[in-house]
């Protein structure tokens, strides 16, 4: 470990977790050349593509050979150990391959979601001094090359963007993906002995992904190759699945839920993957049926809509053996459509970036269990419900209280953040994850609600205060608070902005609201789906926004 990252919990709890097989002396990196020794001409990588409609197969002797080949290509571009590569694709295999490069040459991923526009593709450029950003061309109607080339502007450190799909003359610091990458054998090169040297050991860093917050800005969460392990462990183990598995996940490779258990998790098993590069429920059924997928995951509201899509067009999906969800809370009737459409459980699940999957339901829970449950911890991470109380100063009732979490898969801090991650760690290691829970009868716990002010929309998680500040800037706000509401026909969250309107400035729309965040450069999924006006915010004598008070109002309204 150099001088830009730390790993105390290497040196506090390392050899004890070792001796308990929680941690290896292993990475992702010999996970792959295991694959290859074992199965060099298997399938590691099935990816399709749903514009083009094309799908390309990697063996694992091919990513292990692109491994190699990328690795080669971030040395010509400067990257040393320890130095941060941004990547922004859509799920393809070169992602995988360029996530393993950086392993290769103990270089650190920071893998951005292609949806994520200017305001945080700049804060996460500009947090981690990247000095090599990749990207596609344009994705899904976006042009990423302008929005980097605007970026490259304001930030020194940026010395190389790198376009998948680059079109046109190129830019001073832009190159070609495949140019740079794919088309030249750097692996003849640059001797194995010279990437054997840099290559990342376990206890060293692999990724920062950023997540958004409620602090005002998104927050780098570090995880070493050992967090990581215990993460991936945590739903390979759990559900029995096997280097057998097919797996596909609607998941974006650049988030942690498929970075974790589309990236990292069947590579670890030597197992399939098949990629889909737009999460579209008919695709999903479409690879399923083709590929006889065995594994998915999707939030609650993503399997309603495969499930609608299949009770349509029927496919053929009986290789499917294991289904997981999570995020947001599980209707009833969404385990009986499970069970109905594909004729297995469905596994729920809580975690968060910082630690992946903590608790999961079991096989061995009641069918309905997922709808009573978030399932019980995993044996390396430890659970634990501690007292609290709400915005006005009362406990919570029924046993519920903050969820505290500390053990193998947790992450090492907040890059360049530390006192954040402080600020949320105790005197003996519990992490506080600012959600409520209570046990839920069979040793395991049930979210309740957050104590932090987030939303999930969607799978996202809403950070709050940023949308908030956003619109503070609109000329007709005076006073804004962003809360959930829910919504049962999508079975979860959406975002109601509550405005207090500037007096003589006129009444802002819903659509002008989204209008201006457009222009601040925020992602789509942020903006609010709702607007309520009111005269004067319910307030605490300190001045504080009685956010539950708003949250009650909406619901009296819906009715």
């Amino acid at each position: 470990m150099g001088q830009r990252f730390q790993n105390p919990a290497a040196q506090t709890h390392g050899a004890r977790y070792r001796r308990r097989g929680w941690w290896r002396d292993a990475t992702i990196v010999d996970d792959l050349r295991r694959a290859v020794q074992s199965h060099p001409g298997k399938t590691a990588i099935i990816a399709a593509r749903y514009f083009s409609k094309d799908v390309t197969r990697l063996t694992f002797a091919d990513l292990s050979r692109y491994m190699d080949r990328f690795a080669g290509a971030l040395l010509s571009l400067g990257v040393g150990r320890e130095d941060i590569v941004a990547v922004q694709l859509p799920n393809g295999w070169q992602f995988s391959a360029l996530a393993l490069a950086c392993a290769r040459v103990g270089a650190v991923i920071a893998p951005i979601p292609p949806d994520y526009r200017r305001r945080e593709v700049e804060f996460i450029l500009g947090r981690t001094e990247a000095s090599v950003y990749i990207g596609p061309q344009a994705w899904a109607g976006y042009t990423h090359r302008d929005m980097a080339r605007d970026i490259a502007g304001v930030l020194p450190s940026l010395r190389h963007r790198v376009f998948l799909g680059a079109e046109g003359a190129l830019a001073p610091g832009e190159l070609d993906f495949d140019a740079t990458f794919v088309a030249r054998a750097w692996e003849e090169e640059r001797p194995a002995a010279e990437l054997d040297a840099r290559e990342a050991r376990a206890d060293e860093v692999c990724n920062v992904l950023y997540t958004s917050g409620t602090t005002g800005e998104p927050k780098g969460v570090i995880h070493s190759h050992n967090t990581n392990y215990g993460i991936t462990r945590a739903l390979g183990e759990t559900l029995s699945l096997t280097g057998d598995d097919v797996f596909c996940l609607p998941s974006l490779l650049t988030a942690s839920t498929g970075f974790t258990y589309l990236f990292q998790l069947p590579v670890q098993l030597g197992a399939t993957a098949v990629y889909m590069d737009v999460g579209d429920p008919e695709l999903t059924l479409k690879l399923i049926e083709e590929h006889r997928v065995t594994f998915s995951y999707g939030i609650p509201t993503y399997l309603m809509n495969v499930i609608a899509t299949q009770r349509k067009r029927p496919r053929d999906t009986s290789s499917l053996r294991k289904l997981a969800t999570g995020s947001i809370p599980v209707p009833p009737h969404l385990i009986a459509a499970v069970r109905e459409m594909f004729g297995i459980q469905l596994h729920t699940l809580w975690g968060m970036t910082e630690n992946g999957a903590v608790t999961l339901t079991r096989q061995d829970d009641p069918p309905d269990w997922p709808a009573h449950s978030d399932g019980r911890p995993v044996e390396w991470m430890d659970v634990r419900i501690a007292p609290a109380v709400a915005e006005d100063g009362t406990p919570y009732p029924d046993g519920t209280g903050r969820l505290l979490v500390r053990g193998a898969s947790q992450c090492l801090s907040y890059f360049k953040r530390d006192d954040i991650y402080a600020a949320s760690v105790d005197a003996e290691g519990w992490f506080d994850t600012g959600d409520l829970a209570r046990d839920d009868g069979r040793g395991g716990i049930r979210i309740v609600g957050r104590l932090k002010d987030v939303i999930f929309r969607y799978g996202y998680k809403i950070p709050v205060v940023e949308v908030e500040s956003a619109l503070y800037s609109h000329s007709k706000v005076k006073e804004v608070a962003v809360v959930a509401h829910s919504d049962d026909t999508i079975g979860g969250e959406r975002v109601c902005a509550v405005v207090v309107t500037r007096e003589g400035e006129g009444t802002p729309t819903l659509d002008e609201l989204r209008q201006h965040l457009k222009q601040q450069g925020m992602s789509n999924q942020y903006w609010p789906d709702r607007l309520e006006l009111v005269d004067e915010m319910p307030k605490t004598a300190t001045g504080k926004v009685r956010k539950h008070l708003l949250r009650e109002q909406l619901k009296a309204r819906a009715r």
